[in-house]
């Protein structure tokens, strides 16, 4: 299939051809017919690739926030890694469009196959001919409804919920400034609600264009005083509600919005406008300013838009799929028309050359739709792709499933270096294919079976969501893989009691991600401990703040502690040459936050040694992320996050300190590639069972608040 893609740094928009992407449950695979093009918001995409990286740092303060947190965490070269990775990377354009349901995903049971569908979600509803939909994102089309114009149904919905936010009644007199698209189909809502509308925009046939949707008033803004005008169309109150849908740095927008509204008035943001509100207008006449959150309720909610599950009808009325359906429902009854909006009409294979049109503005573009053709592959997951690279003997060949920032920036830079990349499966063909170029794969895939068929490939690097690494993990030994998993190995008992099974059935090299025993800094450190000590650790991570809404924090994840923990288990044991045999777990109630998210972890180990994993996440960003105190043996040691290794020892002290930071990801890869060569596993499978179950213990003691003891004849001799 082919989808219009965006490279940043590239400054270049190209149709790419990508696999089909996989119909997972709780969604549908829908064949694209329409898809509109949001002018505003996709043009100014195209225009922010024009910025350089200070203008476009200037528009993106926080983003620069983060960027500097990520240089005093990792250091220099492995933040402009990330930050590259970023830039440098195809990414979809497009968020509403119409077409067929060709697969429907379990789950899913108001929608079958050969349904016509509105679709909407920037990431789901992309220029492409063929898009996976969460089912909360896409709503049926009414018989009657011309699909051309039910491809504007998420743009409208935009237009909708700006609306929806004045809270108007009938009678009332709604404004719109700015008569762009969304200002057009505005005109239109306040009608089908018995509204009068007025209009406001610096071009008068915009203005013109709105009279013929049925605007009551509608004049070019060459000024902010519009008081009289309004106030004698409107017995001299002004306008109950003002909604702004201009994208400027100018401020008139609003002040004329102020200036024309009644006391106690309504005013409505669905736009990007410069926001310096005077205080003296908008405190006197008591003003209410709002912001509408895109197509509504459920929009940026992973709850909703990714699990699919929905707002109960009698507490939300209005979610962003029901006025997807509310658009629909207008247009079938002839309440609003976009017959006068659609300007133009291209093929989809002329996007390239269409966007770059809009973007100089060789014509006054309004509506704007791509046509897609009827014959469209549907079926092919897997795309070659061109490459010099050479197969060489005698190193791995590597599959990978999964290219988040993660391991995109911390893998496989320095896999290519070590293995023969051969296949890579995400779960977007735009992801796969961008990737598959970047680091020279042989092949991309949206479907991870693929790889697993291949008998090229002998190793399998899996770097997906914690979730799916059991089952992955399995169904990879269980096709004679090699397997290297990013932490965590499983998120229950019963997944590492399904790997035991099928790793002791082959016995193929199972290694997971614990790149800190790696680490330069970690192996000095090793180095100044003796064997057979007991050693006193503490272990203290300032792990951050991650809000709840991010898909670490869900518990089908797992958690933070299973999810995390197992990282600084796992270097204790590697320090101590043991393995944990008890463990027990507090957490602290802070600020609302999950009780796993600050947790004091007491780990007994075999060698007799304690560890204390103190896993913190409400401490400043600046603060060190890492940091390890060890007594023992009369001496005491201070590990600094990978920068220094500090030794007091017979009354002296001595540093030893590390320029770069260094989490031991590149050596790691270099341990894999040697594992798989002499078929010798780095870490003994026995210890990363007793890692993981520790991890999955702790949590268990600190809902039971009881000892818990770490047995290996639990996970293996049932």
């Amino acid at each position: 299939m082919k989808q219009l893609a965006q490279n940043i740094r590239k400054n270049s928009l190209t149709i790419e051809e990508l696999p089909v992407p996989v119909c997972k449950a709780g969604g549908v695979l829908v064949k694209t017919v329409y898809s509109a093009i949001s002018v505003g918001t996709e043009i100014m995409k195209l225009k922010n690739a024009d910025l350089s990286y200070f203008q476009m740092a200037k528009k993106k303060p926080e983003q620069v926030k983060d960027v500097l947190n990520t240089l005093t965490q990792l250091g220099p070269v492995a933040t402009y890694r990330k930050v590259m990775n970023k830039l440098d990377s195809m990414s979809p354009l497009g968020y509403s469009l119409v077409g067929e349901v060709i697969e429907v995903g379990k789950g899913v049971e108001n929608l079958k196959k050969g349904d016509m569908v509105a679709c909407g979600g920037a990431g789901y509803a992309n220029h492409a001919e063929v898009n996976f939909i969460p089912k909360n994102l896409c709503a049926k089309v009414p018989d009657g409804v011309e699909l051309k114009d039910a491809s504007f149904s998420t743009i409208a919905s935009v237009a909708m919920q700006g609306f929806r936010q004045t809270e108007s009644a009938i009678g009332e007199n709604v404004a719109v400034i700015g008569l762009g698209l969304l200002g057009q189909i505005l005109i239109q809502i306040i009608n089908a609600n018995g509204c009068r509308a007025f209009g406001f925009d610096i071009s008068q046939s915009k203005c013109d264009l709105a009279i013929s949707n049925g605007a009551y008033f509608a004049q070019a803004a060459t000024k902010t005083n519009f008081e009289e005008e309004i106030g004698s169309l409107t017995n001299g109150f002004g306008c109950d509600a003002v909604i702004i849908t201009t994208g400027t740095q100018s401020n008139d927008p609003i002040i004329l919005a102020g200036k024309i509204a009644r006391n106690k008035a309504k005013i409505v943001d669905i736009g990007i406008t410069k926001m310096d509100l005077p205080w003296d207008l908008y405190y006197h006449k008591e003003l209410d300013f709002r912001f509408s959150c895109s197509y509504g309720p459920g929009r940026y909610d992973p709850v909703y838009e990714e699990k699919g599950i929905d707002y109960p009808v009698g507490h939300v009325r209005w979610t962003e799929q029901r006025n997807m359906m509310s658009i629909l429902q207008l247009l079938k009854d002839g309440k609003i028309d976009f017959s006068k909006l659609i300007t133009h009409q291209f093929s989809f294979n002329d996007s390239e050359k269409v966007f770059l049109d809009i973007k100089e503005g060789k014509e006054d573009y309004l509506g704007v739709v791509l046509k897609y053709d009827a014959d469209i592959d549907t079926k092919t997951k897997r795309v070659n792709i061109a490459t010099k690279a050479i197969t060489k003997s005698g190193k791995a060949n590597i599959g990978v499933i999964g290219a988040g920032n993660y391991a995109s920036t911390m893998l496989m830079p320095f896999l290519k270096e070590e293995a023969n990349l051969i296949g890579i499966a995400t779960a977007t063909g735009i992801n796969a294919k961008d990737k598959a170029q970047k680091f020279g794969f042989k092949y991309a895939t949206t479907d991870y079976q693929e790889m697993l068929s291949d008998a090229e490939i002998n190793t399998v690097v899996i770097a997906t969501r914690h979730n799916q690494h059991a089952r992955m993990v399995i169904d990879s030994l269980d096709k004679d893989k090699n397997v290297y998993v990013e932490k965590p190995l499983a998120i229950s008992v019963a997944e590492l009691k399904a790997i035991a099974k099928s790793y002791l059935a082959k016995e193929k090299l199972l290694m997971v991600g614990y790149n800190r025993r790696y680490a330069s800094s970690v192996q000095y450190l090793k180095k100044q401990l003796k064997n057979n000590i007991a050693y006193s650790v503490y272990y203290q991570v300032n792990a951050g703040f991650i809000p709840m809404d991010k898909w670490y924090q869900s518990p089908e994840q797992g958690g933070r502690i299973i999810g995390e923990v197992s990282h600084f288990i796992d270097t204790v044991q590697y320090l101590l040459d043991a393995d944990p045999v008890e463990v027990f777990a507090t957490s602290t109630a802070a600020g609302g936050m999950p009780e796993q998210d600050n947790t004091f972890i007491t780990i007994k180990f075999s060698n007799g040694s304690s560890c204390v994993i103190a896993y913190l996440a409400d401490g400043d960003k600046k603060y060190s992320k890492e940091k390890i105190l060890i007594t023992g043996y009369r001496t005491n040691i201070e590990f600094d996050n990978f920068k220094t290794v500090t030794v007091f020892k017979d009354g002296g002290s001595s540093k030893k300190q590390f320029f770069m930071i260094d989490k031991g990801q590149k050596e790691e890869m270099s341990v894999l590639a040697k594992a798989i060569k002499t078929a010798t596993a780095p870490i003994p499978f026995n210890a990363l069972l007793l890692n993981t179950y520790a991890a999955i213990l702790a949590v268990e003691s600190i809902q039971t608040k009881r000892n818990c003891t770490v047995s290996i004849e639990d996970l293996i001799n049932e």
